[in-house]
């Protein structure tokens, strides 16, 4: 009777274990689930962000194409104001439309020119540039800049020039590139002259690139 009731509880107990190891296994299962369905959706969450960012990426390459294949206006189609006014902010220059200038020649044939009031910025981005100067004229608002070197090339490619156009002014802008010379292949070499006056019994400014 002894040995009977002893397996009945050795029985009773083993059943329990296989029991409780069956309900951990489940337990156990059921936290991998709920894990791997969170570690989904964090994924769900970070391809649709990712899908977020992408579209407005496209978007403002889309914006930024349409604003630079803008119809060309005349260089004085709006009027020019009377008053001096402040610099453009980079969002003023980012809707700013795009103009033609007085005359632009072969060498000046990739850049594109921006008006903002009264004030002019000209960006030729696949010029090599070398150096930017004012030969001659007033310094008051003018500026330059050259773009950092891209794709692997160890020379700046793109620059543009910025100067507000006024009564009375006169202006001189040369912009440079490298080219075989006296000083080996990287001679600075006169790319495009950039020339603005206004004179006083002008009724419209004159500004070229060649």
């Amino acid at each position: 009777m002894r040995l009977r009731f002893a397996w009945i509880a050795w029985t009773a107990a083993g059943m329990a274990g296989v029991l409780a190891a069956a309900a951990g296994t489940s337990g156990a299962q059921q936290d991998g689930a709920r894990s791997a369905a969170a570690t989904a959706s964090a994924q769900q969450d970070g391809a649709r962000s990712a899908a977020a960012t992408a579209s407005a990426q496209q978007d403002g390459a889309r914006s930024a194409a349409a604003t630079d294949a803008g119809e060309e206006r005349p260089l004085d189609a709006e009027p020019f104001p009377a008053e001096p006014s402040k610099q453009p902010t980079a969002a003023e220059w980012k809707a700013a439309p795009r103009v033609r200038l007085s005359r632009t020649g072969p060498a000046a044939a990739g850049c594109r020119a921006y008006r903002m009031r009264e004030w002019l910025r000209i960006r030729c981005p696949e010029l090599t540039v070398s150096a930017i100067s004012l030969l001659g004229g007033k310094t008051e608002g003018v500026a330059f800049w050259i773009d950092p070197p891209r794709g692997g090339s160890e020379l700046p490619r793109g620059g543009e020039v910025m100067f507000p156009i006024r009564r009375g002014d006169r202006r001189v802008i040369q912009i440079l590139t490298f080219g075989p010379g006296y000083d080996g292949p990287f001679t600075l070499l006169p790319a495009i002259v950039v020339q603005e006056q206004w004179l006083d019994d002008e009724p419209a400014p004159t500004v070229t690139a060649s």
